[in-house]
């Protein structure tokens, strides 16, 4: 081809269209989307447009044109982002080590235990899994019960563990809330209240050989689609006129809502923690991916376990939609992750993130 012909300037122009785009997904992670929520949306498309590049640079290197240094120089800028969605590594370098901690984060939905369920409850599966794996911590996000079905004291007596819970709804035959269950002695405890929301953050101080620690259970705010926003987005439903405008406002307006209640939630999370005087581990549903400002918000002190322990490209969204990794477990520096995983258990929308710590110092 020559260098000058039609066909090599236009991917070249594609090439370095793709390459902003990449340095742009890098840019909003800085963006509060309090102020200026667009940029949010771009860092969603992260993935697409890193695969974009590499495509673009496997391209160069075949046909040996210094061109690859647009893509090349694109993705090493953003390295730190890559290492937050997939490790190279061929297993837990740490895993001989004695855990300390065994903690499991999950988000139930509601065990299944919904009318509208197609499938059976999922408490007996999940107190199951819990307890055959010796978790010394399990924070529990959607955690529901029902009088009638599986209450509270169910909970608590099955899983034989001290318990926080925080309601953020409750009446004489249901509650809804989080969750955190711990085989260690539970010294104090409280909640972080969201305004004007279903999500919340509790936390529960544990006392471990002697140490106290801080365990933050956090469930920020969800984007709440509805059926007819995945019809249109898997599907391409209603494709004509205002019926299309409409549900593309729509969407827009759900995630320019949740987008800036995370951001508000983030800061006030971020506020608590500097009141801390223990080592920490937060944990939880973030609904936000890892290039996103929660992410880096959140990560600004505390060291992601998937990081350190973690292989390969991960999700935690068992659904359609977000298919990244929006469960997360991070801790302060205190901590060592020696092992980290998440198994595909069929009994939430979620798939659960666990890790095995001990404590440094």
């Amino acid at each position: 081809m020559a260098k000058g012909g039609i066909l090599h300037k236009v991917i070249v122009a594609a090439n370095i269209l793709f390459a902003l785009g990449l340095l742009f997904c890098y840019a909003s992670v800085y963006i509060n989307p309090a102020r200026f929520w667009i940029p949010a949306i771009v860092g969603l498309f992260y993935p697409f447009f890193l695969l974009a590049n590499i495509a673009f640079l496997t391209y160069w290197i075949i046909v040996w044109k210094k061109e690859l240094l647009i893509s090349l120089l694109a993705i090493l800028l953003g390295i730190n982002h890559l290492s937050a969605f997939v490790q190279l590594r061929p297993g837990n370098k740490h895993e001989s080590a004695v855990p300390s901690i065994r903690l499991i984060s999950y988000n139930v939905n509601l065990f299944r235990l919904y009318p509208w369920s197609k499938l059976p409850p999922s408490y007996d599966g999940v107190i199951r899994y819990i307890g055959s794996n010796n978790f010394d911590i399990a924070c529990l996000q959607e955690f529901y019960t029902v009088s009638t079905k599986f209450s509270e004291a169910d909970a608590k007596r099955k899983l034989g563990m001290r318990s926080k819970i925080g309601y953020i709804i409750q009446n004489s035959r249901s509650a809804y809330g989080l969750a955190i269950f711990s085989r260690f002695p539970i010294v104090n405890s409280g909640e972080i209240k969201f305004e004007n929301t279903l999500n919340s953050s509790i936390y529960a101080d544990v006392k471990i050989n002697g140490d106290t620690v801080r365990v933050y259970n956090l469930h920020l705010q969800s984007l709440r689609l509805k059926e007819h926003n995945f019809n249109f987005l898997l599907n391409n439903e209603l494709r004509q006129g205002n019926d299309r405008y409409d549900e593309i406002m729509d969407l827009a307006s759900r995630l320019r809502i949740a987008f800036i209640k995370r951001s508000q939630q983030v800061e006030l999370v971020n506020r608590h923690l500097k009141n801390c005087p223990y080592p920490v581990i937060l944990c939880g549903d973030f609904n936000d991916t890892p290039v996103s400002y929660t992410y880096r918000e959140l990560t600004g002190k505390l060291h992601d376990s998937f990081k350190e322990a973690g292989a390969g490209m991960l999700n935690t969204y068992a659904g359609i939609l977000p298919s990244y990794r929006i469960d997360y477990i991070l801790h302060s520096p205190e901590f060592k992750t020696l092992k980290f995983s998440s198994p595909r258990l069929n009994l939430s929308d979620h798939y659960p993130v666990c890790a095995n710590f001990t404590l440094t110092h």
